[in-house]
């Protein structure tokens, strides 16, 4: 009887171990890599409804809902161009054995957004943590790396969800407005 328990606990053990490696994997596959720069980089295209200058306002209503300090994040806006370039932080933390949340960190990323008439595109790359010199997170998709910590899998975690949630925000304020005819 207690070879038994100790092999179904051995087994629970396995499949929950396989289980956490596929996730780490899953994670780290789903993370987006530039093939020329191997940076991580969200990036796409968008087709939408607008004039250039009309996609350029709608950015902005995105930077200043998103954004406590819009001035101080947006490095360049260039209305003639169709283009602004900003850069910003996440706050890296992990919760410790009694659900305490530590922080640990500041992951710094630079963002471009760039207009067209119906297009826009986005890209957020250049993710470092801030320290006293920069480290790419680059470093943390590689678990053969000499130091590599299973809070990394963490980091890269909270890292997606942000940049995820803020693409989907975009998208949203991006989409074209149904004009209401006042008519009274």
């Amino acid at each position: 009887m207690n070879r038994i328990i100790k092999q179904i606990s051995s087994f629970v053990f396995f499949v929950f171990f396989l289980y956490q490696s596929n996730a780490q994997d899953t994670l780290r596959a789903k993370i987006p890599v530039d093939a020329d720069t191997k940076l991580v980089a969200y990036k796409d295209a968008i087709n939408e409804t607008g004039t250039k200058d009309e996609l350029y306002i709608r950015s902005l209503e995105w930077i200043n809902a998103n954004y406590k300090n819009a001035a101080e994040v947006t490095r360049r806006r260039d209305a003639v161009n169709g283009e602004i370039e900003g850069q910003h932080r996440i706050q890296l933390f992990y919760k410790d054995k009694d659900g305490v949340i530590i922080k640990t960190g500041l992951v710094e990323y630079t963002f471009k957004l760039q207009f067209k008439d119906n297009k826009y595109r986005y890209f957020f790359t250049n993710f470092y943590l801030k320290d006293k010199s920069r480290y790419p997170i680059e470093n943390w998709m590689d678990k053969t790396k000499p130091g590599y910590s299973p809070l990394w899998d963490e980091y890269l975690n909270i890292i997606d969800i942000h940049i995820c949630k803020l693409i989907e925000s975009l998208k949203t304020t991006m989409q074209a407005r149904k004009i209401k005819k006042d008519e009274w």
